[in-house]
């Protein structure tokens, strides 16, 4: 057991830091080893001018050095605005994304700023009007970041308003000048960023796409070496697990090409070909999961075609290493797959030979559906690199589809979870503006911008704590606050100066920069750190910094924590295990329109790759005393079987019919019977997890329909081997049908894994 005192190194906000402070601890011993040895000395400094998150912490500090000096030279009111930009926009590391970013950014600007002068100059003397038309827009603005179209126009739209009016409230008529400020600074750090991260160290989407493409069939290489094993070599646990993560590759893939279309139109010419490429990746991972079930030694298919099958596992592994090199070669690409073909059509040669051994008619179920899972498995695979061959040998002189884009990744209207943010975020922003107009507290306009970013940002932070432990982060952030004021008040003379106010805007911005290189998303450390750094800007090191200003900064801050927390709290506050239930909920959901054969959009097949993961980060957070003993293992097993179901369902749904004879869906079919089933425990599942229960479906109705199936496969099977029928689409047919029966084992698996989980003792709120 880990000793408490090093818990906290692996913590979801220290954890990064914890491990980025290591490798410069390690990097500065290994300087001082490094002595008189000047050759060991220039390349321990040339390996860390390499490490990407030292460039980009580089880049960072750098880009608000240069937006705050120009915003002073230039003489604009609020240099704060272009530094707050560009601490926003290089969160986007890629060129094509801080191009779409700064697009978005300047059109919600535009529009947020006119809003806010219409709003302020017109209807503030109209308090009633004024707040339900500010929190409205807020909100929707707040709600529409969580759909696919142009997020972060509408985002920004709700932050440019939040600021014109805060800012406006003391001379309503002269608002038009804080919206025109705004403008001029977003503007300005707009330009910066992109020249930054445009000319210094560039990452390209379209670059690390091809790069990340060759990793990927180089990892289902790996992945297939050792799932292909199973079948004459026994049960492999962790063979399967090795593909697991890739639906979130896949859709990182996708990110890629969405950001790598808005860099060059050469790639953006070839966007549908290198999206059908991720469609073969996502596809070949999906069958090498499958390959789980073995053989028994003295098998039929052991003495008979164990050679055959291992020579075909050698062809196929051969053509992914091909792939993984990103070889330009057609003739290369041609001759894996001729090979991988021939091999296929000798193995189906070789199983017509065997119609006449005696025992082929009679063998076990569950070896036929072993041996149909694998052989199906492995015709999709050769399928898909097939059809990757053919996308690549077509790039060299396909034009493409220009007027053709990508499916979204998200729903094009915002889910249910982000209409809540919106009505908090909108709460907030109403609750600041008319604390900030009746008490006059200190640092009024920080004050109503930092509500709504804590209120706001909070859904978009990434580690799945939600609002749980606000009221926590209220003590850590005075208490930061409080210390970096005191530094304030004992360095007021200093940060008069030009020199020391642009040191500790690049110190402070590098060091965010590469201790969040691998950070997705805004942490709630950022944040304050984004507010706090904007806020010692605002300060104005142009004249002799008061005492007044740093309180304004403070209570400014402290306020906006606190308001936050409350709302968060207790306005649909997001905790882990209401979070988790949710997912678990939506995969279910997802599941039961696969099974009754509703095509899903891009958007919601992203969202079963997505769901695992983001259920998997919460789980963690469900330790003692939030959920009993042994609960964190039971939600692992049970996830893990939903996400099987969802894989096998996924892939069998549809195609078993067209394979069989005799196959209508009619009432009395056992396909039917058997998909109704799967309706009738998918849907008491969803039930279940909703109310916080034990889901309520007869198990051993399912188990007598898998046995009648197994059966019925095997009789299927015995009619087409004597009627003849090609002998893969009898592979095919069992192999579907072993979908089918794997995905019934999950669920009877999951159902007792269910009835096993205590819900009722922690889907309460009873923790702040």
């Amino acid at each position: 057991m880990r000793p408490k005192a090093e818990e906290w190194k692996e913590t979801e906000i220290w954890g990064p830091v914890w491990r980025k402070l290591s490798c410069g601890l390690s990097w500065l011993a290994l300087s001082e080893t490094a002595g008189s040895s000047g050759g060991v000395m220039d390349g321990t400094i040339s390996a860390v001018f390499r490490d990407p998150a030292f460039r980009y912490g580089l880049k960072f500090g750098l880009a608000g050095v240069v937006a705050v000096f120009l915003a002073l030279w230039l003489r604009l009111e609020e240099p704060v605005w272009a530094l707050f930009t560009v601490f926003v926009l290089m969160i986007a590391q890629f060129v094509g994304a801080i191009a779409e970013k700064s697009f978005f950014r300047l059109v919600g600007t535009v529009v947020g700023a006119v809003l806010g002068y219409v709003l302020t100059a017109g209807f503030e003397q109209q308090p009633v009007v004024f707040l339900a038309a500010a929190g409205l827009i807020v909100g929707f603005c707040t709600a529409m970041f969580g759909q696919s179209r142009y997020p972060y126009a509408f985002l920004l739209c709700g932050l440019t308003l939040t600021v014109v009016a805060s800012n406006g409230l003391e001379n309503p008529d002269f608002s038009w000048k804080y919206a025109l400020w705004r403008v001029e600074e977003v503007t300005l750090g707009i330009l910066v960023a992109l020249i930054v991260q445009s000319l210094i160290w560039p990452r390209f989407a379209r670059i690390e796409f091809l790069s990340q493409t060759r990793a990927a069939f180089t990892d289902l290489r790996e992945c297939f070496a050792a799932g292909a094993g199973v079948l004459f070599g026994g049960a492999n646990p962790a063979a399967a697990r090795q593909a697991e993560d890739f639906p979130a590759r896949i859709s990182g893939l996708r990110g890629l090409l969405d950001f790598g279309a808005r860099e060059s139109q050469f790639f953006r010419n070839r966007l549908a070909t290198y999206f059908e490429i991720t469609v073969c990746l996502a596809r070949i991972a999906s069958a090498i999961r499958t390959l789980t079930m073995p053989l028994p030694e003295n098998s039929f298919y052991h003495r008979h075609l164990r050679s055959d099958c291992e020579v075909l596992h050698g062809a196929v592994s051969d053509a992914l290493e091909d792939l993984s090199r990103g070889s330009s070669d057609a003739g290369s690409r041609g001759r894996h797959r001729t090979r991988v073909r021939g091999l296929v059509e000798g193995l189906e040669k070789r199983l017509l030979e065997l119609r006449n051994e005696p025992g082929l008619f009679d063998l076990p179920p569950d070896e036929i559906l072993a041996f149909g899972l694998h052989l199906l498995a492995l015709d999709d695979i050769r399928q898909q690199i097939e059809r990757s061959h053919e996308l690549l040998d077509s790039l060299p002189t396909q034009v493409g589809d220009r007027r053709r884009e990508p499916e979204p990744f998200v729903s094009a209207f915002p889910p249910p979870f982000w209409v809540r943010s919106g009505v908090k975020a909108g709460l907030a922003v109403v609750v600041a503006l008319v604390l900030d107009n009746w008490l006059h507290p200190p640092g009024g306009p920080m004050f109503v911008l930092g509500t709504w970013v804590f209120t706001s940002l909070n859904a978009t932070s990434p580690g799945g704590r939600g609002d749980w432990r606000a009221f926590h982060f209220v003590v850590y952030n005075m208490i930061l606050l409080i210390a970096v004021c005191l530094i304030l008040l004992a360095a007021r003379p200093m940060l008069s100066s030009y020199a020391v106010m642009n040191v500790v805007i690049f110190i402070w911005l590098f060091c965010w920069g590469y201790l969040s290189f691998t950070t997705k998303g805004m942490t709630i450390p950022m944040q304050i750190a984004m507010l706090l750094i904007v806020g010692i800007v605002g300060l104005n090191g142009q004249q002799a910094i008061s005492f007044q200003a740093v309180a304004d900064l403070f209570f400014g801050l402290a306020f906006a924590v606190v308001v936050s927390a409350v709302i968060q709290r207790l306005v649909w506050p997001s905790l882990p295990q209401w979070e988790l239930r949710d997912r678990f909920t939506e995969l279910l959901r997802l599941s039961l329109k696969i099974l009754d054969g509703t095509s899903l959009p891009l958007w919601q097949r992203t969202r079963m790759a997505l769901i695992p993961g983001e259920a998997e980060t919460r789980i963690g957070h469900l330790a003692f005393p939030i959920c009993p003993e042994g609960e964190k293992e039971r939600l692992r097993d049970y996830l893990a079987a939903l996400r099987r179901i969802n894989a096998q369902l996924v892939v069998a749904v549809g195609r078993l019919p067209i394979l069989s004879e005799n196959s209508s869906p009619c009432s009395d079919h056992p396909l039917h019977a058997l998909e109704v089933e799967f309706r009738i425990h998918l849907k008491a599942h969803e039930v279940a997890m909703r109310s916080a229960t034990v889901p309520s479906c007869d198990a051993r109705n399912l188990m007598t329909l898998l046995d009648e199936w197994k059966s019925w496969t095997a009789e299927v099977r015995t009619r087409m081997l004597t009627t003849q029928r090609p002998p893969l689409d009898v592979i095919r047919f069992v192999g579907l049908c072993g979908r089918y029966e794997q995905a019934g084992k999950d669920l009877l698996l999951a159902g007792g894994t269910a009835s096993r989980l205590r819900l009722a003792d922690y889907m309460g709120d009873y923790v702040l």
